[in-house]
Protein backbone atom coordinates (compact mmCIF):
# COMPACT_ATOMS: atom_id res chain seq x y z
CA UNK A 1 0.00 0.00 0.00
CA UNK A 2 2.97 2.35 0.25
CA UNK A 3 3.87 2.09 -3.42
CA UNK A 4 3.18 4.85 -5.91
CA UNK A 5 -0.07 4.60 -7.80
CA UNK A 6 0.14 5.79 -11.40
CA UNK A 7 -2.22 6.49 -14.26
CA UNK A 8 -1.32 6.32 -17.93
CA UNK A 9 -3.54 6.93 -20.92
CA UNK A 10 -3.78 5.85 -24.50
CA UNK A 11 -6.00 7.55 -27.03
CA UNK A 12 -7.25 5.64 -30.04
CA UNK A 13 -7.78 7.31 -33.41
CA UNK A 14 -11.56 7.08 -32.88
CA UNK A 15 -11.38 9.19 -29.70
CA UNK A 16 -11.75 6.28 -27.30
CA UNK A 17 -9.41 6.59 -24.32
CA UNK A 18 -7.88 3.81 -22.26
CA UNK A 19 -6.97 4.74 -18.70
CA UNK A 20 -4.53 2.30 -17.09
CA UNK A 21 -4.16 2.43 -13.34
CA UNK A 22 -1.24 0.73 -11.63
CA UNK A 23 -1.20 0.39 -7.84
CA UNK A 24 -3.71 0.55 -5.03
CA UNK A 25 -6.74 2.81 -5.20
CA UNK A 26 -6.83 3.51 -1.48
CA UNK A 27 -7.14 7.12 -0.29
CA UNK A 28 -3.48 7.92 -0.98
CA UNK A 29 -3.37 6.15 -4.35
CA UNK A 30 -6.58 7.82 -5.45
CA UNK A 31 -5.14 11.20 -4.49
CA UNK A 32 -2.04 10.42 -6.60
CA UNK A 33 -4.03 9.84 -9.80
CA UNK A 34 -7.21 11.89 -9.52
CA UNK A 35 -5.95 15.12 -11.10
CA UNK A 36 -4.42 13.19 -14.01
CA UNK A 37 -7.74 11.37 -14.47
CA UNK A 38 -9.50 14.76 -14.55
CA UNK A 39 -7.13 15.89 -17.32
CA UNK A 40 -8.12 12.82 -19.38
CA UNK A 41 -11.76 13.88 -19.31
CA UNK A 42 -11.35 16.94 -21.48
CA UNK A 43 -14.26 18.41 -23.39
CA UNK A 44 -14.01 15.97 -26.30
CA UNK A 45 -13.71 12.70 -24.40
CA UNK A 46 -16.88 10.60 -24.46
CA UNK A 47 -15.73 6.99 -24.15
CA UNK A 48 -13.28 5.75 -21.51
CA UNK A 49 -12.22 2.25 -20.58
CA UNK A 50 -10.49 1.94 -17.21
CA UNK A 51 -8.00 -0.93 -17.33
CA UNK A 52 -7.64 -2.18 -13.74
CA UNK A 53 -5.34 -5.11 -14.47
CA UNK A 54 -2.66 -3.74 -12.14
CA UNK A 55 -4.94 -2.51 -9.33
CA UNK A 56 -4.43 -4.72 -6.30
CA UNK A 57 -6.82 -3.01 -3.92
CA UNK A 58 -9.69 -0.52 -4.12
CA UNK A 59 -11.22 1.36 -1.21
CA UNK A 60 -14.24 3.62 -0.96
CA UNK A 61 -12.02 6.53 -2.08
CA UNK A 62 -11.16 4.74 -5.33
CA UNK A 63 -14.77 3.76 -5.91
CA UNK A 64 -15.91 7.34 -5.27
CA UNK A 65 -13.42 8.60 -7.84
CA UNK A 66 -14.77 6.16 -10.45
CA UNK A 67 -18.34 7.19 -9.63
CA UNK A 68 -17.55 10.89 -10.06
CA UNK A 69 -15.70 10.35 -13.35
CA UNK A 70 -18.48 8.11 -14.67
CA UNK A 71 -21.14 10.64 -13.72
CA UNK A 72 -19.18 13.41 -15.41
CA UNK A 73 -19.03 11.41 -18.64
CA UNK A 74 -22.72 10.46 -18.49
CA UNK A 75 -23.69 14.13 -18.09
CA UNK A 76 -22.05 14.71 -21.49
CA UNK A 77 -23.57 11.62 -23.14
CA UNK A 78 -20.40 9.64 -22.51
CA UNK A 79 -19.57 6.29 -21.01
CA UNK A 80 -17.00 4.88 -18.61
CA UNK A 81 -16.47 1.13 -18.50
CA UNK A 82 -14.32 -0.96 -16.20
CA UNK A 83 -12.09 -3.70 -17.57
CA UNK A 84 -9.66 -6.36 -16.46
CA UNK A 85 -10.16 -6.09 -12.69
CA UNK A 86 -8.70 -8.83 -10.51
CA UNK A 87 -11.02 -11.23 -8.71
CA UNK A 88 -10.37 -9.40 -5.44
CA UNK A 89 -11.18 -5.97 -6.89
CA UNK A 90 -14.22 -7.35 -8.76
CA UNK A 91 -15.61 -8.75 -5.50
CA UNK A 92 -15.36 -5.33 -3.86
CA UNK A 93 -16.91 -3.59 -6.87
CA UNK A 94 -19.74 -6.15 -7.01
CA UNK A 95 -20.48 -5.77 -3.29
CA UNK A 96 -20.70 -2.01 -3.82
CA UNK A 97 -23.10 -2.51 -6.74
CA UNK A 98 -20.75 -1.23 -9.42
CA UNK A 99 -21.92 -3.91 -11.84
CA UNK A 100 -25.30 -2.13 -11.71
CA UNK A 101 -23.77 1.30 -12.38
CA UNK A 102 -21.08 0.51 -14.93
CA UNK A 103 -20.48 -1.99 -17.67
CA UNK A 104 -17.75 -4.25 -16.31
CA UNK A 105 -15.74 -6.50 -18.65
CA UNK A 106 -13.34 -9.34 -17.82
CA UNK A 107 -10.82 -8.15 -20.42
CA UNK A 108 -9.73 -4.90 -22.00
CA UNK A 109 -10.40 -6.33 -25.45
CA UNK A 110 -14.05 -6.99 -24.57
CA UNK A 111 -14.45 -3.51 -23.14
CA UNK A 112 -12.98 -1.91 -26.26
CA UNK A 113 -15.19 -4.01 -28.52
CA UNK A 114 -18.24 -2.88 -26.57
CA UNK A 115 -17.26 0.77 -26.90
CA UNK A 116 -16.41 0.63 -30.62
CA UNK A 117 -20.02 0.69 -31.97
CA UNK A 118 -20.52 4.05 -30.25
CA UNK A 119 -18.39 5.54 -33.04
CA UNK A 120 -20.95 4.72 -35.72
Amino acid sequence: MNETTTLTTEERSNGLKIVRIQGDLDSMGTHMVESKFDAVLDGETRRVSVDMDEVGFISSAGMAMLLVKGKRLRQHSGQLVIANASTRVMEVLALAGFNELFDVYPSLEEALSALEPAEL
